[in-house]
């Protein structure tokens, strides 16, 4: 009897083993993939944000009439109080045309028509327009890029035109909530005490004198390996490192890793992401960004949605975030410099994701000392002497970074942006 039971268990083991290795040698293994929301959280070094927190234009032009103009800036009372009141109004349908069908003389209207201007300098699409503003209905396609709203009144009637990137692409709103009186009250908030004079053709305003602005210096801390293991990592415990030629250092846990490179207090991180077959969705790849960068590391100060990918794409989607400090954004002519985090998205899933190591420790612990800037035919003169004049397509005021070893100085300068993308300075 022992033994029958004996070679009946032996039959059963031989079968189990033989129907194992069928399973290892036919069937295809299923891969769970982790998602992002499945890290272990960790404390953010930074702050959480929400994409409506980062959607605000760069300047706001105000018209005044009679050749005169007055330029707002983020953080501004006035600019503040303008921009609350025009997201108050709603827009909805929308006509195409270009600048030149639209039958409007523009140079008229600039120079001695009253209205305001709403500038983004690298532009928005309309589904990120339409989580600021009231619009309403359907929009244009999602791919125009909108680099200025110009709200202003013609012999009593109200216009409202949205300007593409493209000059042969803008498009006049059907209906809008802005009466003339509006418009009038608009007016109201502009700068009486330090008017603007457009330049090339209005493409950018400097001030006919001195802009009275500030200096701040205040210290930062480094991101550490370790911290950013913890915060990038799944499983911290599992990574290896690797020193290369150049001095950076790169950390993985076989599947994803970044890289330091301490020289230039730069951090680069990736995640391989498999191809797809199906379009990205902008709008869905930048919630997922914000969301990744919430969940990772945080942000350290106030940033705008700087750039967004122009057409909708099988690949990986580009977005750049650009710091600001009070009214006015921190430009570094570096790629990588103190100043931007750039993402990488696809479908959902972050693939590379740039920053600086620096953080600011305490913004509000900023020490402050009165600064100003050159305007008027001073700035005029240098601009006429500057070799790269022709290509000059944008000119406003900006932080510049200085890095020292324990602190950081935000000095005021004039950025000047060129026709290749790139920025210089003018001090």
């Amino acid at each position: 009897m022992m033994d029958r039971l004996k070679s009946l268990l032996l039959v059963v083991l031989i079968a189990a083993s033989l129907y194992q290795s069928y399973l290892l040698a036919y069937s295809s293994p299923k891969f769970d993939p982790i998602q992002q929301n499945d890290y272990v959280q960790t404390e953010p070094l930074g702050k959480p944000k929400e994409i409506a927190d980062m959607l605000f234009p760069d300047q706001i032009i105000v018209h005044l009439g009679n050749q005169q103009h007055s330029v707002l800036y983020p953080e501004s009372y006035n600019y503040l109080r303008l921009l609350d009141n025009i997201k108050q109004r709603s827009i909805e349908g929308f006509r195409r045309t270009t600048t030149f069908l639209a039958n409007v003389d523009w140079e008229d209207v600039r120079t001695n028509e009253q209205g305001v201007e709403i500038r983004f300098r690298d532009g928005l699409p309309f589904n990120l327009l339409q989580m600021m503003l009231q619009i309403k209905g359907e929009t244009p396609a999602d791919n125009d890029t909108i680099t200025r709203i110009w709200i202003f009144s013609n012999k009593g009637d109200v216009r409202t035109y949205f300007f593409t990137d493209s000059p042969s692409v803008s498009y006049e709103v059907i209906r809008a909530d802005f009466t003339s009186k509006d418009v009038e009250n608009f007016v109201t908030y502009g700068d009486m005490s330090n008017l603007y004079r457009p330049m090339n053709g209005g493409d950018y305003y400097i001030p006919t004198k001195p802009l009275h602005t500030s200096s701040y210096t205040f210290a930062y801390s480094l991101l550490t390996a370790d911290q950013l293991k913890g915060s990038l990592f799944v499983d911290p415990g599992i990574t290896r490192n690797l020193k290369e030629r150049d001095g950076s250092e790169i950390y993985t846990d076989g599947k994803r890793g970044f890289q330091i490179k301490s020289d230039k207090r730069w951090i680069t991180y990736t995640d391989p992401v498999a191809p797809v077959e199906s379009r990205n969705d902008m709008l869905d790849n930048l919630l997922a960004g914000v969301q990744f960068i919430n969940q990772h590391v945080g942000w350290d100060g106030n940033y705008v949605v700087a750039r967004t990918p122009q057409r909708q794409s099988f690949s990986n989607q580009m977005f750049v975030f650009r710091q600001y400090y009070e009214a006015f954004p921190i430009i570094n002519p570096q790629a990588e410099g103190y100043g931007t985090i750039k993402l990488q998205v696809q479908k959902g899933i972050v693939s590379a994701y740039e920053r600086s190591m620096m953080m600011m420790r305490d913004p509000k612990a900023a020490t402050r000392q009165d600064a100003e800037l050159m305007s008027g035919e001073a700035l005029e003169a240098r601009l006429q002497t500057y070799q790269r004049r022709s290509a000059v397509v944008s000119m406003f005021p900006a932080y510049r970074p200085v890095v020292s070893e324990q602190s950081m100085l935000l000095r005021p300068v004039w950025a000047i942006e060129l026709r290749d993308g790139t920025f210089d300075y003018m001090e």
